[in-house]
C-alpha cells in the first residue's frame, strides 16, 4: 500500500506557477495575466488575505470569459471558490486558455496573495526504434504462438 502512494506521489511533477501578492481596490478585481497550462493538469490554488473580515473569491476563467468580464459583460466561470479571508481550490484544467482571477466583494481594499500549483503526469514516449521493435517482437510471438497452436490442432484432428 506505501509503495503504490509513493508510486502515485513520483508519478506527477508539481509546478509552482504563481507566487504574488495582489493588492485589490474594493469591489474590483485582479487576474494573473498568463494562461495556467497548456496542456491538461490538476491545479491547486491557494489565496489568503491581510484582513480577516475580507471577501475575497478566487475564479477560473476561460479567456473569451475574461474579456467579458474586464468590459463588464456577464461571464461564466469555470470553478470559483466562496467569498471569505482565505481559500483553496482544487480542479482539473484541461482548456489552454484559463486563467486565474482574484475577486475582492468587500468595501475596504485588501492585500491577497497567491499561490497556484499544477500537477502534471509525467508521461514517457519510446522512441521509434523501440516502438518498431516492441511491435515486431509481439507480431512475431503472436504468430509463433498460433503457428504451434494450429500444428497442434492440425495433429489432433488427422488422428
Amino acid at each position: 500500500m506505501i509503495a503504490a502512494l509513493l508510486f502515485l506521489l513520483a508519478a506527477f511533477a508539481r509546478v509552482d506557477l504563481v507566487d504574488e501578492t495582489f493588492d485589490i481596490p474594493a469591489s474590483d478585481w485582479r487576474y494573473v495575466p498568463r494562461p495556467l497550462t497548456q496542456e491538461p493538469a490538476m491545479v491547486d490554488c491557494v489565496f489568503q488575505s491581510n484582513r480577516p473580515d475580507a471577501q475575497v473569491r478566487l475564479v477560473l476563467v476561460s479567456h473569451a470569459d475574461l474579456s467579458a468580464w474586464r468590459v463588464g459583460r456577464d461571464h461564466e466561470e469555470i470553478a470559483a471558490t466562496p467569498a471569505g479571508p482565505r481559500g483553496t481550490l482544487r480542479t482539473s484544467v484541461h482548456d489552454a486558455d484559463t486563467y486565474v482571477a482574484i475577486e475582492n466583494r468587500a468595501l475596504q481594499p485588501v492585500r491577497v496573495r497567491l499561490r497556484v500549483f499544477l500537477e502534471q503526469p509525467r508521461v514517457r514516449y519510446l522512441s521509434r526504434g523501440r516502438q518498431l521493435a516492441v511491435i515486431v517482437i509481439s507480431f512475431g510471438v503472436f504468430f509463433a504462438i498460433v503457428s504451434f497452436s494450429a500444428r497442434k490442432l492440425l495433429k489432433a484432428i488427422r488422428k
